[in-house]
């Protein structure tokens, strides 16, 4: 299954059809009580229905999760967790037997209880038509999703070893997870140490060694700025972005010149802070080709 950043890519979701679902979610937020009635009333002649809709528990407990299924929709917020949770339907409904058919023609249901609503309720043309496109594309992304993991659920049923390797695959997935947050904590506490480090540095100007002072200022302000940029990329990747390889090369380079002011304020043989300058030359030369490949 692909991320959740790649398949809006691919449905053309930007954040302005986010903005135009948030702004519709308190009109659609009034059909909330209305839409797994209407929803019951078109399956009702499915020949599936009765098999899988037995009793009033499981039909209650169907409704709400409908309605909550609704409300999301134009939530606003569509990243691993929302992809998570649409995976999970997909697996529930491949558990109960129910045909990837049904699921199709209840999504095109949908679209139309929707569009309905909006013609109702927004009477401007042009206003319309472009809420319609995002509420269009949400839908298509979620019919996506549920009938990709539809698929992965029946090869899991089939395949002793898939099953294996999935339930090894969502471990992994868990523990890696973790390990991120981990991560992002230790990023926490050492920008507080930074923090530190800079006021340290920072003293030595009132001290008087202001040519000491302000290069090691200078020096801390660059390991901050990493630390802050490390933090940036880790909370995009657990929200599902891409691995940023520049903002490790730009690690690197920034050491290195920090290298660089701390072997000036030593007074270090000329030949060693060539060699530092020579390195951060590389290391910029590398950096701009990552940053020309990832653009």
């Amino acid at each position: 299954m692909e991320s959740i950043r790649d398949i809006k890519r691919h449905f053309n979701f930007f954040e302005r059809d986010e903005k135009n679902l948030v702004r519709i979610a308190p009109l659609m937020a009034q059909y909330k009580d209305e839409f797994p009635q209407k929803f019951y009333e078109h399956i009702k002649d499915f020949e599936e229905t009765p098999r899988f809709l037995k009793d009033a528990d499981v039909i209650k407990k169907h409704q709400n999760a409908l309605k909550d299924w609704f409300i999301n929709l134009f939530s606003g917020y569509y990243e691993e967790s929302y992809l998570l949770g649409l995976e999970k339907i997909g697996y529930a409904h491949v558990k109960i037997g129910l045909s990837p058919h049904y699921v199709n023609a209840a999504m095109n249901f949908v679209r139309i209880f929707c569009l309905d609503i909006l013609r109702k309720e927004i009477k401007e043309t042009s206003e319309r038509r472009e809420v319609a496109n995002s509420v269009s594309k949400i839908i298509d992304i979620n019919l996506d999703i549920i009938t990709s993991s539809f698929v992965e659920g029946e090869l899991k049923s089939y395949f002793i070893s898939q099953r294996l390797e999935s339930s090894m695959i969502q471990i992994a997935k868990r523990f890696t997870h973790g390990l991120n947050l981990i991560l992002l904590i230790g990023l926490m506490v050492l920008s507080i140490m930074v923090m530190g480090l800079f006021v340290y540095d920072v003293s030595h100007i009132f001290e008087g060694n202001i040519e000491k002072g302000l290069l090691s200022t200078l020096g801390s302000l660059l390991v901050l700025w990493v630390v802050i940029e490390l933090m940036n990329t880790e909370i995009k990747h657990l929200k599902g972005g891409k691995f940023a390889i520049k903002v490790f090369i730009s690690v690197a380079l920034v050491s290195v010149i920090r290298k660089i002011l701390i072997t000036t304020l030593k007074g270090e043989a000329i030949e060693a802070q060539l060699t530092l300058v020579a390195a951060v030359a590389v290391l910029g030369c590398v950096y701009w080709l990552i940053a020309r490949l990832e653009a």
